[in-house]
């Protein structure tokens, strides 16, 4: 059972957020930051466990693969919500690639400035850009690490 720690993780940070996203309608907002929050406790999981683990690529995998969850759970947001096209100042519902790309500038925290958030998503871009700094961080971080690890072991 130790040997599939990961996995359970995993699976059970993934579901949690999948069944507070599903009960949206019942519990609004509360459920969307609940499952934003899932995501974000298991992705940290691989970050405090990756330093102490013999399995450094499969922990910055998993990592990575909650990265872009966490990217497309904004972009999911943002089609729902709206985002506002800055050419002509207008509500717009986005569709998915342009949700998408909304998502990986404000986590880049390039800003194109071709769209802009609406007020309802403010918080939700406030809180994106500052988890891609941390993020990108803890990325840059582990890969240093991986680098560090393997110019050892292949000193020895």
């Amino acid at each position: 059972m130790r040997e599939f720690t990961d996995e359970i993780v995993l699976f059970m940070g993934l579901g949690a957020a999948y069944l507070l996203i599903t009960s949206v309608v019942s519990l609004e907002l509360i459920s969307l930051w609940g499952s934003l929050a899932c995501i974000v406790l298991t992705s940290l999981y691989y970050s405090f466990t990756f330093f102490r683990s013999d399995e450094l690529f499969k922990k910055l995998m998993y990592f990575l693969i909650l990265v872009i969850l966490v990217m497309l759970y904004f972009a999911l947001v943002y089609r729902a919500s709206g985002i506002i096209d800055s050419s002509t100042g207008e509500l717009m519902k986005p569709g998915w690639l342009d949700a998408i790309y909304f998502s990986v500038v404000t986590w880049t925290t390039l800003g194109y400035g071709d769209f802009r958030p609406t007020d309802d998503t403010k918080i939700w871009v406030m809180v994106e850009a500052l988890m891609g700094y941390v993020f990108m961080g803890l990325f840059l971080a582990k890969i240093l690490f991986l680098a560090k690890f393997h110019s050892e072991r292949s000193v020895k």
